[in-house]
């Protein structure tokens, strides 16, 4: 008997002995992320910034993009980093759940396609994650970053590339810096990789966006490469 028919025939005994359930919030019948954690996730507020997605609050400007103009064209988030997506993405970065990325990529994918018009009509050329240094990559096992990027350029039929962008200072966390620190902290942080970027247009994909650091250093060496157009799209902003 085969592997294939042993496995199809042990699947209903083992879904008795081991329902599936959302990792989030530990109810059955989700194998990865229930429907109701992903309805749960608060999205940022209006107004928002339009250059870099954040919530303005009573504010009429945001205070990130005026300290500092934002190398990228413009960047938007899914939702608040805050509840359960927050709980989410702690799992998918520091608990061990890479599955995490298939349900939030594909609610991210949904959440660009319903943004377009703030995302260059997603006319984009390539989609590239944020890249993470070799050496806290062997310590975590993957780059939650870019497997969120495979999920999203699968489902916007887009290329995605590793080899656009390298991390070349293993830097400190963010958590917990100002916007000052975090910008000082990932100051020259990330290069140019093997593939060229010129006259393309470039969505650039992360975890989260607190003051738009990450985003804004890879949009710099990206534009200096030649970079058309470069957008963000992260999970959470905040």
């Amino acid at each position: 008997m085969s592997q294939k028919i042993i496995a199809a025939a042990l699947d209903p005994v083992l879904a008795l002995v081991y329902p599936p359930k959302c990792v989030v919030c530990k109810s059955f019948g989700a194998a990865v992320m229930c429907e109701r954690c992903l309805r749960s996730i608060v999205p940022v507020a209006e107004p928002s910034c339009g250059r870099c997605g954040q919530t303005l609050g009573d504010a009429a400007m945001c205070g990130h993009c005026t300290r500092r103009t934002p190398a990228f064209d413009k960047a938007r988030a899914l939702g608040l980093h805050d509840g359960i997506l927050k709980q989410a993405i702690h799992l998918l970065k520091y608990r061990d759940r890479p599955r995490l990325a298939e349900p939030l990529g594909i609610a991210l994918a949904a959440f660009a396609r319903d943004h377009s018009a703030e995302l260059g009509n997603l006319k984009i050329d390539a989609i590239v994650p944020v890249p993470m240094h070799p050496a806290r990559r062997r310590t975590r096992g993957y780059n939650q970053a870019e497997r969120l990027a495979d999920v999203v350029a699968r489902e916007l039929s887009v290329s995605m590339s590793t080899d656009t962008l390298v991390r070349r200072v293993n830097t400190r966390a963010q958590v917990g810096l100002t916007q000052e620190a975090r910008q000082q902290n990932l100051a020259g942080a990330f290069g140019r990789g093997t593939k060229e970027v010129a006259g393309l247009s470039i969505l650039v994909i992360d975890d989260v966006s607190t003051t738009g650091s990450s985003l804004h250093e890879c949009a710099q060496v990206l534009k200096s490469a030649g970079a058309r157009k470069v957008y963000g799209l992260t999970l959470a902003a905040g």
